[in-house]
């Protein structure tokens, strides 16, 4: 670690052509007070805006030239900047990001601009129900908790955005300690080593947020669509449980893949759905688990009954050895295949530092799944569904 309390996380790996290199800054929604719902997502935008050092083109022409991918999100609890580029514009890259955070410039007009930019993106949401349906499960249960807040904002929180408070959130929540700077593929070591040094921020404290309680409810969201969109929101555990493992397999076996239980029965025997998803948002002490799909209005009934059915018999049977084996085998597949791609070893290696402070390895997470057993899958489905929440479109 720096002495300035920036954290510097590398890998370098001498066989590849390539490197990923990353800011990522511990703030997202998590931290907002509510009249700054959205602020996180805004900086995002802004810092894209120039700097005292460079202008807004001269940041895409420079990300242009190195010919990478350039990307930035915005999450409930961090914030990233990074992108893949060949090795020799590694040390650039990571100078533009740092100058980025650091020495961000926007004027009156710019800040208004870009909030006006971000409140067309907030608009957006209308006119596609199952992000704005995933948005309103979340808000609904962990009602009252920062957690469950819009990540875009609203449009009261972002049309009483003043250049001057904006600023002030950005002194506060751009500092030091709260900055892990990740790096791995071909790139040199000592280079992003002194960037990370020669980093002049302040110090601040980090308030401890409580987890959001999670309330069991149903609701509709006021939307009118082609189709009618459904969603089924339980709780999980955080990614530091024990039992994060199990949860990522029963994910699976219900509706992650194409030989899920959901797929399987909704699509392939009764073609009720084009599509069915189900997934784990794991967080650092709390987690959602969410299923989600849409069909005709005619079939909506049918299908909801076909979930809640197949969900009721995992959680009372388990699942077969078989199927267990099968979710255990693609998934631990997938770890070995992400752990080629730069881009993937990138946020997985920021997710380690934040959610565990140390990096875990591929052996480690691989042995992980290698321990769940039927009765875990059985537990875990069964502790999510007694607690399970529906919403829908109209």
């Amino acid at each position: 670690m720096p002495g300035n309390q920036c954290q510097l996380i590398s890998e370098h790996i001498a066989t590849v052509n390539t490197a990923a290199v990353g800011i990522w800054l511990h703030n997202g929604a998590r931290y907002e007070a509510e009249d700054q719902t959205g602020y996180a997502h805004l900086l995002e935008h802004l810092v894209f805006k120039g700097t005292d050092k460079h202008s807004a083109h001269e940041l895409s022409t420079r990300f242009e030239v190195m010919g990478g991918q350039i990307n930035a999100e915005t999450g409930r609890e961090l914030t990233s900047f990074h992108g893949v580029v060949p090795g020799q514009y590694a040390t650039e890259l990571l100078a533009l990001l740092i100058d980025m955070l650091t020495g961000t410039v926007f004027s009156a007009n710019e800040f208004n601009l870009e909030r006006d930019v971000v409140l067309q993106e907030l608009a957006m949401l209308k006119d596609d129900p199952e992000e704005a349906l995933e948005d309103f499960c979340t808000e609904q249960v962990w009602a009252g908790h920062s957690m469950g807040r819009q990540i875009l904002g609203t449009r009261d929180s972002l049309n009483n955005a003043s250049l001057s408070t904006f600023r002030e959130y950005m002194h506060n929540t751009v500092t030091a300690n709260r900055l892990c700077i990740v790096a791995t593929g071909n790139f040199d070591q000592d280079a992003l080593q002194q960037l990370c040094e020669d980093i002049n921020l302040d110090v601040s404290g980090t308030a401890a947020i409580p987890a959001p309680t999670y309330t069991r409810t149903e609701a509709r969201l006021d939307i009118r669509a082609e189709q009618q969109h459904l969603a089924w929101v339980m709780p999980a555990k955080s990614c530091r449980h024990p039992q994060h493992a199990a949860y990522e397999i029963a994910n699976h076996i219900i509706g992650g893949g194409y030989d899920s239980r959901l797929y399987q029965t909704l699509r392939e025997q009764l073609g009720l759905v084009y599509s069915i998803g189900s997934r784990n948002d794991h967080y650092s002490d709390t987690g959602l688990w969410f299923i989600q799909t849409n069909t005709d209005h005619d079939n909506s009934e049918q299908t909801i009954t076909v979930v809640q059915q197949t969900l009721q018999e995992l959680a009372t049977n388990g699942p077969t050895q078989q199927e267990l084996d099968f979710a255990r085998q693609h998934l631990q597949s997938a770890l070995v295949i992400e752990a080629d791609d730069l881009e993937t070893r990138l946020d997985k290696m920021a997710d380690d530092m934040f959610y565990h402070g140390r990096i875990i390895s591929l052996d480690e997470q691989l042995a992980l799944y290698e321990q769940v057993t039927t009765t875990d899958i059985q537990t875990v489905t069964r502790e999510s569904w007694e607690q399970v929440s529906f919403f829908s479109t109209l």
